[in-house]
C-alpha cells in the first residue's frame, strides 16, 4: 500500500481547515489509518514531499512506523525538511530520488512574551525535544553516524543532496537509479549545506478566514466545525472570498490569500 505525504505536517486537530482552503497537508490519521488498513503480508510506502511542521505530529508517526508489524519504506520524492526526517527516520527503509533534498534543523516554538523563568523553561524545552529528535536520527543511522555530528548538523540547520544523506545513513539508497549512476552521484558527495515545536497551536489566520467566508455565506460549515454568529459590537472582519472559488485574480482568489497568509503567521522552518 502507497500513501501520500504531501505539504505541511499538521496535527489531526487541524487539518480541516487546511483542506477546506484545498492547502495540501499531512497528518498522522493518514498513516494510521493505512496502518490499519493494510492487508497481510503487504508493506507500507510512504511517498514524501513535505517541508515539515509540527513536530508532535512527527513523533506521533515515527511511534507508529516503528510499531508497525509490516516493512515500512519512505520515498521521498522531492523534500524531506524539517519535522518530516522525523517521519522518514521511522521507516524501515528510505529510498530518496537523485534530486531530493533533506533538511535537518533545530526545533522552534512561537514563545510569545516571557519573563527570564519562562526563558529558562523555553531553551530546556527546546533542547529536550532537539535531543528526541536526534535521538530518530541516531535510530536510523543505526550506528553509521555519531550522535555529536547529528547535533552539529542540526545546529546548522543543514540542508543536504541524497548522497550526503545516505553517507549519514538517513538514507538508504536512491530511488529508481541504477547501481551504475547511483555509484557515480555518491561520487560527487560533499555537498553538505521547522520543527515546530507547540502544543497544536491553531493555525489562526486560516480559522479566522473559514469564519468570515461561513458567516458571508460564501462557504458551508465543515461538520464538526461551527460558526458561531458575531456579536453586534465585534469588529468586523473583511471577506474576500468569492462565490466562485475557480476564480484566479489574485486580489480576490481567497484560496491563495489564505496560503500567503498562512506562510506568514506560521513559524515551522
Amino acid at each position: 500500500m502507497k500513501i501520500k505525504l504531501y505539504g505541511e505536517l499538521v496535527s489531526d486537530d487541524w487539518a480541516w481547515v487546511y483542506e477546506f482552503f484545498e492547502i495540501p497537508c499531512c497528518y498522522p490519521s493518514i498513516v494510521r489509518d493505512a496502518i490499519a488498513a493494510l492487508p497481510p503480508d503487504d508493506e507500507l510506502v510512504l511517498e514524501i514531499n513535505c517541508p515539515g511542521g509540527d513536530v508532535w505530529a512527527g513523533f506521533e508517526i515515527f511511534g507508529m512506523l516503528q510499531g508497525c508489524r509490516a516493512h515500512t519504506e519512505a520515498h521521498v520524492i522531492a523534500m524531506a525538511a524539517s519535522a518530516a526526517t522525523t517521519v522518514m527516520s521511522g521507516c524501515d527503509t528510505v529510498l530518496a530520488s537523485p534530486v531530493a533534498q533533506v533538511m535537518i534543523h533545530q526545533p522552534s516554538t512561537g514563545a510569545g512574551y516571557v519573563n527570564n523563568d519562562g526563558a529558562r523553561q523555553l531553551v530546556n524545552f527546546l533542547d529536550s525535544i532537539k535531543a528526541s529528535i536526534i535521538n530518530g536520527y541516531v535510530v536510523k543511522a543505526a550506528g553509521k553516524t555519531p550522535r555529536a555530528r547529528f547535533e552539529q548538523l542540526v545546529d546548522e540547520s543543514t540542508w543536504m543532496p541524497v548522497q550526503d544523506a545516505i553517507d549519514l545513513g538517513l538514507v538508504d539508497g536512491m530511488l529508481d537509479t541504477d547501481e551504475e549512476t547511483a555509484q557515480r552521484i555518491a561520487a560527487a558527495g560533499g555537498l553538505l549545506i521547522t520543527n515546530m515545536a507547540t502544543l497544536s497551536t491553531p493555525p489562526q489566520a486560516l480559522l479566522e478566514r473559514y469564519e468570515a467566508a461561513v458567516r458571508a455565506g460564501n462557504a458551508e460549515e465543515v461538520p464538526g466545525h461551527p460558526v458561531e454568529p458575531k456579536t453586534p459590537d465585534a469588529a468586523t472582519t473583511p471577506v474576500t472570498a468569492p462565490k466562485n472559488a475557480a476564480d484566479t485574480d489574485v486580489g480576490s482568489n481567497w484560496q491563495l490569500q489564505a496560503a500567503i497568509d498562512l506562510e506568514r503567521a506560521r513559524c515551522a522552518l
